[in-house]
Formats: C-alpha cells, sequence, structure tokens
C-alpha cells in the first residue's frame, strides 16, 4: 500500500484505495445490481449479486479505515468521495434476507459501520486529517468548498441518515429473526409430515426503480468530479496490477449476470414453444377420426351408411 507521509498539494492518490480499476469495479458492480434486480423482477431470475458485492465493499471499507487509522497518510479530500460511493453501493443493493441470512447480517453490520464512519468523519474525523491545499473542491450542482455550508449539509445529512439507517437495521434483524422462527417451524412440521410443498421464499423479489439509477449516476459523477477539481493524481491508471483484479471480478459478475438472463430467456421460450405444440394437439384431438364409420374426408360430409353384409339392394328400374 502506497504512503503518502510527504503531502503535497495536488494531492499524490492512493490506488490501493482508490485507484482506477477499483472505481470502474465498482461502477460496474452498481449496474451489475440494477440489471440482476430487473431480472429478477421480470424474468424470476435469481439475484445473488449483492452477495458479492456486500464483499467488495467490506473490502474497500477495511482498507479505509486502515488509511484513517493512520492519519498522516490521508487527506479529507481522498475520504469523502470514497465513502460517499460505498454508501451509495450499498444504499442501492438488495440483499433479501430470506435468501442467506449471514450474507444480511454481513450487509446490516456495513450498513451500520459507513453511515457511522459518515457521520464521524463530517462531525470531527475531517479536522483530524492532515490539509495541504487551502481548500478542497466537491460536487454539489457546481464547485463547491467542502470546508463551510457543505460540511453543514453533510452533518445534517449524516443524522437523517442515522435514523434511517436504524430503522432498516432493526427491520432487517426483526425480519432475519421473524423469517429464521418460520422456516424453523415449516422444517419441524414437514418433518412431521404435517405440510407439504415447496418453498415459496424466492417468489419475493426486491423491487429496483429509476432512484436506484439516479443515485448511480450521482455518486459516480460526485466522485470524477471531486478527483478532477482536486487535481488527484496517480488513480487514474490501470497499468498497476492492484488495479486488474477488482476490475475483472466486476466484469466476470456482469458477464454472468448476463448469462443468466439468457439462460432464463431461453427456457421461457422453450415453454412458450411447448405450450404451443400442447395446444395444437388438442385442436388436433378435436378433429374427427378418419376411421370413424361413414365420415369422408374429401367432401366433409356424411356419407350414407354402407347396407348391412348379406343385403341386396334393389335400385329401382333393374330386375
Amino acid at each position: 500500500m502506497s504512503s503518502n507521509s510527504t503531502l503535497t498539494c495536488p494531492v499524490t492518490g492512493d490506488p490501493d484505495l482508490y485507484g482506477l480499476g477499483i472505481r470502474i469495479g465498482i461502477y460496474i458492480q452498481m449496474l451489475t445490481v440494477q440489471i440482476s434486480g430487473l431480472a429478477s423482477a421480470i424474468l424470476r431470475t435469481e439475484d445473488f449479486i449483492g452477495q458479492g458485492t456486500i464483499i467488495f465493499v467490506l473490502a474497500t471499507g477495511i482498507v479505509l479505515i486502515r488509511q484513517l487509522q493512520a492519519a498522516d497518510d490521508i487527506t479529507p479530500v481522498e475520504v469523502f468521495p470514497i465513502l460517499t460511493l460505498l454508501l451509495a453501493q450499498v444504499g442501492v443493493c438488495r440483499v433479501p434476507y430470506w435468501k442467506g441470512q449471514t450474507t444480511a447480517f454481513i450487509y446490516v453490520f456495513e450498513v451500520g459501520g459507513l453511515i457511522a464512519l459518515f457521520a464521524w468523519f463530517w462531525w470531527h474525523g475531517m479536522d483530524t486529517l492532515p490539509r495541504t491545499c487551502t481548500d478542497d473542491k466537491a460536487f454539489f450542482f457546481a464547485k463547491v468548498s467542502i470546508w463551510n455550508w457543505f460540511r453543514t449539509l453533510n452533518k445534517v445529512g449524516s443524522v437523517f441518515a442515522i435514523i434511517g439507517g436504524l430503522f432498516s437495521v432493526v427491520f432487517y434483524l426483526v425480519a432475519i429473526v421473524l423469517f429464521t422462527f418460520v422456516r424453523a417451524a415449516n422444517f419441524v412440521r414437514k418433518f412431521r409430515g404435517e405440510v407439504d410443498g415447496e418453498s415459496r421464499e424466492g417468489d419475493n423479489p426486491m423491487g429496483v426503480g429509476p432512484l436506484d439509477f439516479l443515485v448511480n449516476v450521482g455518486a459516480i459523477v460526485y466522485v470524477e468530479m471531486a478527483l478532477k477539481w482536486n487535481s488527484i493524481s496517480d488513480v487514474h491508471s490501470l497499468v498497476a496490477p492492484g488495479q486488474f483484479m477488482p476490475f475483472f471480478i466486476a466484469i466476470a459478475q456482469l458477464l454472468s449476470v448476463f448469462y443468466g438472463i439468457a439462460k432464463a430467456g431461453l427456457s421461457l421460450a422453450a415453454d412458450d414453444v411447448s405450450l404451443s405444440d400442447s395446444d395444437f394437439d388438442e385442436e388436433d384431438d378435436d378433429l374427427p377420426c378418419g376411421h370413424e364409420k361413414g365420415w369422408s374426408w374429401n367432401t366433409g360430409i356424411q356419407s350414407p351408411p354402407s347396407p348391412p353384409v348379406g343385403l341386396q339392394v334393389i335400385v329401382p328400374g333393374s330386375k
């Protein structure tokens, strides 16, 4: 991990924390989460991408905390972009509590930890970090200073985030406990033979809406403009080996989601063909059998019945 023991202005960034490969990997994951959520809602595919996302956020958050512990190596202008990006990513990530309680617990821990870190930074943390430039800029529909009213705005925002986060954490924890109890009760009943049938846990996809996309786009613009306006260097290249792993992991996740969508689409198409064939067979069953007595296929009308065997048919005028 790089060290900025001799801080300069403009700041020399830390590619191990927010290098180009890491940022692009996070951006791709944010897009992948949205695509996976839409696919699960429309095609009823498995929305599994949230597990990989929260692990990626957890790893990046640990690196950020370690950098903050060594306060001489990081400046406030480096902290708020990546912290905001992690909050945005975990905020739009869907982690169903009914599909893995361990993952849900990690998600709840991340939400609470990032909100606490966000509040600590804007209320106190940025005063403890070294400041090398006379002013630091952030994007808020314009170039603004992070040390004046923008800091006050984020302090207020952190209070609302804490309130909303507490409600979310309590809801998740209660939901996890209740769901675990219901699952255990159903297992006992099924073991006793009182109930049968398949579980329908997968029939509850978590929704995705336009607000999630707006949050993603806003977070990306917020981060990239902050890096540009503060002239942070050494974080705009994919040459470093440490940038390839998060980048290609995110690409692999995106391709896996597209593969799942294609597989679900082909399965639906095959089901439609099977239904069409079954309907055609039912129509064939409704047609009369060609071997039925008295049916003429060439005219489509009922022909006169044949005379019984052994009887002579008398035609008028014949002898």
